[in-house]
């Protein structure tokens, strides 16, 4: 196998291709990275310095109905830049993950007319690495959502479990999308909302939300158009006298 084939066939870039296993019903590919490639995992700094390996495999796209493994020995390295030992960053695979990217692209194209079981089924795989991926890319889409364009929100908290406890939603009554949640129930939980809205640059003209006094002060605090909020809230409170 040459190396343009791991680069055009699994996106594996920056790596010599060594020997091909057969084991298990597997395919398992031997690869190396080039040491030209070597980059600090938590700075990405070049200025490294090798310290040991770490003997690791990844599962990528399968070959036909088998499964395909690429397995390495990835070099830990001392970066003089951070002054931290981590693991090479490998490119194709996230740290602290046994998948490749070409591997979770093809778990999330499945998702769409599958279901979780049955992915882990078809591709061989425990059901909580096809809800891994989901997951991952759920917070990779959705996690910080653009505010610039909010203008109407809607603010409530809910409860979950026992215990009392509750989180604090933020909706943007326009689209109906979630823009934050945060942890608790009052103005503190709303704090890295307003945070992230006076530097989004976004002018909200209408805040709804129960008359909760907590709310309404920080809104008409934090918000980086706190005079349209006050203005609106006053005009809710005379409509309901």
């Amino acid at each position: 196998m040459s190396t343009s084939m791991l680069y055009h066939g699994w996106g594996l870039r920056g790596y010599h291709y060594q020997r091909t296993r057969f084991a298990g019903g597997a395919i398992h590919f031997h690869v190396e990275q080039m040491a030209e490639n070597f980059c600090c995992g938590h700075c990405g700094s070049r200025e490294v310095m090798k310290s040991g390996q770490v003997p690791r495999r990844f599962r990528s796209l399968p070959i036909g109905g088998k499964p395909v493994w690429f397995e390495l020995s990835v070099q830990r390295l001392w970066c003089a830049g951070c002054g931290k030992t981590r693991q090479a960053k490998l490119g194709f695979a996230d740290a602290r993950r046994g998948y490749t990217h070409t591997f979770e692209r093809y778990v999330l194209e499945l998702s769409r007319h599958m279901t979780i079981k049955d992915v882990a089924c078809h591709l061989g795989v425990g059901w909580d690495t096809v809800k891994d991926i989901q997951k991952r890319n759920l917070e990779r889409r959705f996690a910080k959502p653009k505010l610039k364009h909010l203008r109407h929100i809607a603010i409530d908290e809910i409860s979950i479990g026992r215990g009392h406890r509750y989180l604090t939603v933020v909706l943007d009554l326009d689209s109906g999308a979630v823009v934050f949640v945060g942890t608790g129930k009052g103005a503190d939980s709303l704090l890295p909302f307003w945070k992230r809205l006076r530097s989004s640059g976004a002018r909200i003209k209408a805040v709804a939300t129960d008359m909760s006094p907590a709310y309404i002060a920080c809104s008409c605090r934090d918000s980086s158009t706190a005079l349209h909020c006050k203005m609106w809230f006053i005009r809710l409170k005379r409509s309901q006298t």
